[in-house]
């Protein structure tokens, strides 16, 4: 069956309405929007999660009667088990790209139970789509986490309900900071004991700084991506803290309360202070190494210990819209301020020893930055086809430990990151792209190869449908 006929009008008008973004993930509330989820998947190949909260916000004990035929429906359209994940309860609630809210909260159900998605399921860039029932004070509601526009409006049983796309704004550095202040003092506590007597952690509800010193040989400072900067847990850990551990190297995490970008003072103010008191020197290598908003941070604070090496995964180069007009994400943040020592961080990493890049070059944005970094230091590494969250798609191919590792050693050669990438032949990921972008330029032949080949190598129950169609 081809697209067109999956998609009815209201699929269409809401796919239209979200407009050209990248969609990795799909959160479908309640479950009243399993056309959406078919459309992106077949589109985008993005994971789709199926949040199963009643109507009083509460998670059943057991799967609800709504998801065993989504699931089937799914696995009907060509949607591989593994690509589908239900969510049972708050703990399990991840910022995603889109999420659909179809006649559930600010619509059937009382809108203030949606607030462990609205907490904890919105990073930068995501978008909602919901419905919103007049009188129901779902604008008002809605309005303290972000801002609403009419996508469209319809008579419901008398009623009227607009499905309306919400985008989030950041939150205030007082409430991000603030989220639970029992929380915040139990993840202070817990930072203090991590950093033991030797070590330390400051913070000033915005940023935080936590040095566990281990090996003195290696010290790796950290920054949190999107994802993990939303992360409200009192137990939370700075990016990378595990793996840095078992390596039993020195670390230096540099923690985010929101969608900053790290533009603040006092962040800037603490690594000056740093540099100043000799810190960076105390160690024979210093690493700086982060993901997206991470990856920027590692690059442009590498500036504070020149001589550093960076190892960034899909970063941006700035957020100043003079530079970078091109950048259509992250908008919450295109009025921060990006001059300054730290504020370029393709010009701020010149003085490292090695920049090495990992980025996706069919992800023209991301490609955009990667490309500003023209330094004789850096080593850019393309991962076709693997997208923005490059370092997810690593984890699941099973390489993404030992290319990190070998990175941060100062080991990884383009040879050998090129030689693990092979792992990509057998990710359905990787091949679905392969076969979509034949369909997608009118190569039919091209697209019955690379759909031998794959299927050559093991089932792809999504390729073997749509061979049919070909």
């Amino acid at each position: 069956m081809s697209e067109a006929a999956e998609i009815d009008d209201a699929t269409a008008e809401a796919i239209l309405a979200l407009g050209p973004c990248r969609v990795e993930s799909f959160a479908d509330v309640g479950g009243g929007a399993l056309d959406l989820a078919r459309a992106l998947h077949h589109r985008h190949g993005c994971r789709i999660y199926l949040v199963d909260m009643g109507k009083s916000g509460a998670f059943p004990d057991a799967p609800s009667d709504w998801v065993a035929p989504y699931l089937a429906a799914l696995e009907a359209a060509g949607v591989p088990g593994g690509a589908v994940t239900r969510v049972g309860s708050a703990d399990e609630i991840r910022p995603w790209d889109v999420i659909a809210n179809f006649s559930g909260f600010g619509d059937a159900w009382k809108v203030r139970h949606l607030v462990p998605v609205l907490e904890a399921g919105l990073h930068a860039d995501s978008l909602m789509l919901t419905d919103i029932r007049k009188g129901s004070g779902s604008y008002p509601f809605l309005n303290g986490y972000g801002a609403c526009e009419t996508v469209a409006t319809r008579e419901e049983r008398e009623r009227r309900v607009t499905r309306a796309l919400f985008r989030p704004h950041p939150p205030a550095a007082g409430v991000a900071a603030g989220a639970g202040a029992a929380s915040d003092e139990g993840w202070a506590e817990i930072a203090r004991r991590l950093a033991g007597p030797f070590g330390f952690y400051t913070d000033n509800g915005v940023h935080s700084f936590l040095y566990v010193p281990r090996d003195p040989s290696v010290l790796v400072v950290t920054f949190d991506n999107l994802d993990i900067a939303m992360t409200k847990r009192a137990d939370r850990r700075p990016w990378g803290f595990e793996f840095i551990e078992k390596q039993g190297w020195s670390m230096l995490g540099v923690m985010a309360a929101g969608w900053t970008w790290y533009r603040d003072y006092w962040a800037m103010a603490e690594f000056d202070r740093l540099a100043r008191e000799g810190f960076f020197a105390r160690f024979g290598r210093v690493v700086f190494y982060g993901a997206s908003m991470g990856g920027y941070a590692a690059a442009a604070f590498s500036a504070a210990c020149p001589g550093a090496d960076v190892v960034a995964i899909s970063p941006q180069s700035t957020l100043d819209k003079a530079v970078v007009p091109w950048e259509t994400r992250y908008r919450t943040v295109w009025d921060k301020d990006f001059s300054g020592k730290y504020g370029d961080a393709a010009r701020a990493s010149e003085a490292a020893a090695r920049v090495t890049v990992l980025y996706d070059p069919y992800e023209p944005l991301d490609t955009g930055h990667a490309r500003r970094f023209t330094g004789a230091n850096v080593v850019a590494l393309r991962a076709p086809l693997m997208g923005h969250r490059l370092g997810s798609s690593l984890l699941q191919m099973g390489i993404l430990s030992e290319v990190i590792l070998k990175a941060l050693s100062g080991t990884l050669t383009a040879g050998e990151f090129y030689r693990l990438l092979r792992a990509r032949r057998d990710f359905p990921r990787y091949q679905r792209e392969l076969f979509e972008r034949a369909v997608t330029r009118g190569r039919p032949g091209l697209a019955r190869r690379v759909g031998r080949w794959v299927l050559a190598r093991g089932e792809n129950r999504y390729i073997r449908l749509a061979m049919a169609d070909l």
